[in-house]
């Protein structure tokens, strides 16, 4: 009884994702709800439009029949539960055609990203009052006062969190058909049980990227565009360039203070953003933008992806 209790307490998240969808399945993921424990203050305007374009990003990658098939699992289960099974068979039949559809496009894939999640917590400050917060953690731990310090560190927090729900095909596929088995041979509660162990083969994975380094990014691209506006003199087009760079290293100051990657990583960036100031305009400036570019890459993609 133990078991099955576990099972469908891990299986509720994506009960509630096919009860949210209900009949509008096709609507896109990239317009999914915020997840729980997301600030109750509305987003800036610059972190939708992030949220927005990371989303996009990824919802290119996740086929429409991926997602369909999540709800149809889901509803085929709830039609189990309401002891409807024809309703259950029909929805399984369905979802099964649409998985060999998944399983013929990508013979070779082994996880199929269905629906795409984010959550924003975009810290307002800088570095300094980074430094105050923590020292203020400190002075509290000192005291004992551990849930205290933990409620004011909560809000060092600058990133998005994108979470990525993917069906197995190696596993998902076969086990829609053993439900679908079950089902006609009128075993109705083993193939509920069947159903809560096939919601629990689907993999959920987690990206953490971090606002500041994204927004180095802009600025970082926006500062290499004004080297080659044709309405702006060299000398204007370089101080608005010295100051989105600026701009960036602030950026990036904040990053590192909250902790996303290694001092090292940064140090190398500081010094490529300090030797485009000798190189503007001039044939070298090029090569020096892709190197400040490429190791912004290399920095998000470590932070994202750890231990790859």
């Amino acid at each position: 009884m133990k078991k099955q209790k576990l099972k469908k307490s891990a299986a509720a998240a994506t009960i509630a994702l096919a009860v949210s969808m209900g009949s509008a399945v096709n609507v896109s993921a990239a317009t999914a709800a915020t997840l729980p424990g997301s600030p109750s203050t509305p987003e800036s305007k610059e972190s939708l439009e992030t949220k927005r374009n990371q989303l996009a990003e990824r919802q290119q990658k996740a086929p429409i029949e991926a997602l369909e098939a999540i709800a149809g699992t889901q509803n085929a289960l709830i039609a189990l539960q309401n002891n409807d099974t024809g309703k259950a068979m029909a929805v399984l039949q369905d979802v099964s055609g649409k998985l060999d559809v998944l399983l013929a496009k990508y013979p070779g894939l082994t996880l199929i990203p269905a629906n795409i999640e984010a959550d924003v917590d975009d810290f307002d400050g800088d570095p300094k009052e980074v430094d105050k917060i923590v020292d203020e953690a400190d002075r509290l731990l000192r005291d004992h006062k551990v849930q205290d310090a933990r409620s004011i560190l909560s809000d060092l927090v600058s990133e998005m969190r994108i979470t990525t729900t993917s069906i197995p095909l190696g596993t998902f596929p076969a086990a829609i058909k053993d439900a679908v088995k079950l089902i006609d041979q009128g075993k109705k509660d083993e193939a509920e049980d069947a159903l809560y162990d096939v919601l629990n083969l689907l993999v959920k994975t987690v990206e953490i990227i971090p606002l500041p380094v994204l927004k180095a990014e802009a600025l970082v691209t926006a500062a290499s565009e004004l080297e080659h506006k044709s309405d702006l003199t060299q000398e204007a087009s370089r101080s608005e360039i010295l100051k989105l760079t600026d701009a960036a290293k602030e950026k990036l100051k904040l990053a590192e203070i909250l902790g996303y990657g290694d001092k090292a990583d940064y140090k190398q960036l500081y010094e490529a953003i300090d030797g485009i100031k000798d190189v503007i305009h001039s044939e070298k400036s090029a090569a020096f933008w892709d190197k400040i570019k490429n190791s912004l890459s290399t920095l998000k993609n470590k932070i994202m992806h750890p231990g790859k």
